[in-house]
């Protein structure tokens, strides 16, 4: 009797000790103090309050910045959470991966999971799908956006910008589930040729790639042109997969 309890108390140590093991893929890519891992502009991004912060109140910016990670990351979730700090909800940023710098540019080519607002004008011309109301501001957050690889023939209009907006998120969904001006969670998932976005615990994009682009890159985030406005991130962590 006692030995086979003595089994069962060794299993149940084995089971927490594999469980305990397989949260050891969990990397934090921001330490709340530091950009010690990040690469890009120290005068656009900065740490504060355990966030990091990119634009400010005061001015805008004139181009979009990017700050990105030191490492290459695959096959990946990565959680996250944004906010904005503005006057109006008229913001726009997002979190590019599977990226690298576009060369002479502070630009990045690869996906980005979209966040903020958008002209609802501008979106026909950049995707496939054509909103009830394309006066005023949509708001684009969870929507998956791909920029700025050299093969312009993924995108609409590159004589306007190389973007393409592969998955637009509904309207009223993203209305629903989302404060604009409050701390927001982001949940990005890639593993091989499939994406899938969430806000809030709630999926709003879901693609498979059907052509040959890098499937590894650097995890970067943007401080939007514009503004003037903040936009704060925090709590950055991934979980590496396997395809």
């Amino acid at each position: 009797m006692m030995r086979n309890i003595l089994k069962l108390i060794a299993f149940f140590f084995s089971i927490v000790l594999f469980i305990s093991c397989g949260r050891s893929d969990e990397i934090k890519l921001f330490n709340g103090e530091s950009l010690e891992g990040w690469e890009g502009s120290n005068t656009i991004f900065r740490v504060e309050e355990g966030a990091i912060v990119g634009g400010n109140l005061k001015k805008p910016i004139d181009e979009s910045y990017y700050l990105c990670t030191e490492q290459k990351y695959e096959n990946f979730e990565l959680k996250l959470s944004a906010k904005f700090i503005s006057n109006d909800i008229n913001t726009n940023g997002g979190i590019s991966f599977r990226a690298k710098r576009v060369p002479n540019s502070n630009e990045v080519m690869g996906y980005q999971a979209d966040i903020g607002y958008i002209d609802a004008g501008a979106i026909p011309q950049f995707s496939d799908f054509t909103p009830k109301d394309t006066t005023g501001l949509y708001p684009l957050w969870g929507s998956l956006v791909d920029e700025n690889r050299p093969d312009t023939s993924r995108y609409p209009r590159p004589d306007i910008f190389p973007v393409i907006i592969y998955k637009v998120a509904d309207k009223e969904l993203i209305e629903e589930i989302i404060d604009p001006l409050e701390w927001n969670e982001i949940n990005i998932t890639a593993n091989g040729p499939d994406i899938e976005i969430k806000i809030n615990g709630v999926t709003t994009a879901k693609y498979t790639e059907k052509d040959d682009v890098p499937t590894s890159g650097y995890i970067c985030l943007q401080a939007h042109s514009g503004g003037p406005f903040e936009i704060w991130y925090k709590n950055i962590v991934l979980n590496q997969l396997e395809p």
